[in-house]
């Protein structure tokens, strides 16, 4: 009994410098030690897996996992249970952004905590420079609770086709020998998938998706402009960012448009492709070639993520709403520069097909092409905000023509069915992981009502409003003091 005692304020006084570090509140931290087994009660459930509401339910956390979802009727609590009041609050799973830019050093600090107070409790992060080696510690620390983090999926570094890498992210692939042999290296670095971006050459593009099929690793990014979409599909590729290639694959000048990219080759100024590959595209599009598109990527069941919230500041103009957004006192000081001066710099080279994306996204889910939400968050990409973002997305999405059942599938049971993990998360049944964001309005009703969130709990550990504000406020206090390269 006292070695078990001893374990337990061991264990305190550790979590608890944990919390000093991360300015988390201790009680916090004491309850997940102390309450093994907490109860939700009278609690609106969604089911995300049969689109259904199912009132007055109780949903039962042991440990980290849930070990009942039953009736609230006639329940009867042990005495001294620890109670969350569930009544007219909404359950949900843990959301999942599935394209992100976090896993840097230097933006821990900041945006795992706000992916954490948004509910948001699992990442895809497509394209890092960070060593696998730091990757593997910093996804062990999440998941053993010492670091306040979402659950992380990663593709490590970006396989693009210009002989200078874009960016320290990102890999040169000049030839499909290279492809085949990084595909390897990542496979057994740990990469959770391959990321292929838009200048790989054809011959390139078509070795790195035949390796990976042979390693087994899924691979997923943008549609280079070497390959149709189709081609892309047919090839494995399991997800397409941003709708990159779609429009050109539905367009009626596609092949002349293609030309002119290929053209132009690595060289081919950004401004320029955005025009070709997306405006130009867009105002060709051609409904019936476009829906022989969608029907083939239907049946091949490949994913489509639009990312809009990486596109819409674009779309608006870098307005004042978006430049003066109150979210900008999680973004460090000096990317606040950049974003400014990006806004500043020219509305002129930005791509004005929003509409038609809405449209386009709206069209294929008719056409029962499957879809993930994701944000494109980095501090790369102006006005994008690491959890915030994800909601907006959702908004989006149902603008775009799904429902908020829909929607919120998107950030829920899709990811689970995406990533082979529909054992553990996206539902919230018995037996999966206790990672659930509870509400204050019903997001079926209006779906941003995602963002009215009273608690959060990760593997089991709950965090109510008073915590998840604390959250905020260490994010905010890492952005103003984050080293920025």
């Amino acid at each position: 009994m006292r070695t078990k005692l001893f374990l337990s304020l061991f264990a305190f006084a550790h979590l608890c410098a944990v919390a000093m570090a991360q300015e988390q509140p201790a009680a916090i931290i004491l309850q997940s030690i102390v309450g093994s087994t907490t109860y939700i009660t009278h609690v609106t459930v969604i089911d995300t897996e049969t689109g259904k509401e199912i009132q007055e339910r109780t949903v039962i956390i042991s440990g980290d996992r849930i070990s009942e979802v039953r009736d609230s009727k006639g329940i009867k609590l042990p005495a001294g249970a620890k109670v969350v009041e569930g009544r007219g609050k909404y359950l949900i799973p843990g959301l999942w952004d599935m394209h992100v830019h976090a896993v840097f050093a230097e933006r821990l600090d900041s945006m795992f905590p706000t992916f954490v107070a948004n509910g948001v409790l699992g990442i895809r992060d497509m394209g890092t420079s960070m060593p696998f080696a730091d990757i593997d510690r910093l996804r062990h620390e999440t998941a053993n609770g010492s670091r306040l983090g979402p659950r992380i999926v990663v593709a490590g570094p970006i396989l693009d086709g210009r002989p200078k890498p874009l960016r320290p992210n990102f890999l040169a692939i000049t030839t499909p020998e290279e492809g085949r042999d990084t595909v390897r290296r990542l496979k057994t670095a740990s990469a959770d998938l391959i990321k292929v971006y838009s200048e790989l050459s054809r011959d390139s593009f078509l070795a790195i998706a035949d390796e990976a099929n042979k390693q087994n690793i899924p691979f997923a990014g943008h549609v280079p402009f070497s390959v149709s979409a189709l081609e892309a599909s047919d090839a494995g590729q399991k997800s397409m960012e941003h709708l990159w290639g779609i429009y050109l694959s539905c367009s009626s000048r596609e092949e002349e448009l293609r030309s002119e990219m290929l053209k132009g080759g690595v060289n081919l100024p950004g401004s320029e492709r955005i025009r070709l590959e997306m405006d130009e595209a867009a105002a060709s599009y051609d409904e019936r070639k476009a829906a022989n598109v969608f029907a083939h990527l239907a049946k091949n069941g490949t994913w489509m993520v639009p990312t809009f919230t990486a596109v819409v500041p674009d779309s608006e103009i870098f307005d004042a709403h978006v430049t003066t957004d109150p979210r900008l006192k999680y973004i460090p000081p000096v990317i606040q520069k950049r974003w400014t001066e990006a806004a500043s710099a020219g509305a002129a080279i930005k791509s004005k097909s929003f509409e038609r994306k809405l449209q386009v996204v709206g069209a294929m889910h008719r056409a029962g092409v499957p879809f993930l939400a994701g944000t494109d968050t980095a501090w790369i990409q102006p006005y994008t905000y690491a959890g915030f973002s994800l909601h907006d997305e959702l908004a989006l999405l149902v603008r775009a023509g799904l429902t908020p059942m829909e929607s919120l599938q998107t950030a829920t049971i899709n990811p689970a069915r995406f990533l082979g993990m529909e054992k553990d998360l996206g539902a919230i049944e018995k037996g999966k992981v206790a990672n659930l964001v509870l509400l204050d309005a019903d997001p079926i009703s209006d779906i941003r009502n995602t963002t009215k969130i009273s608690e959060v709990f990760v593997g089991g550990k709950e965090f109510d409003r008073p915590a998840l504000d604390q959250m905020l406020k260490s994010a905010e206090a890492a952005a103003k003091s984050a080293a920025i390269n």
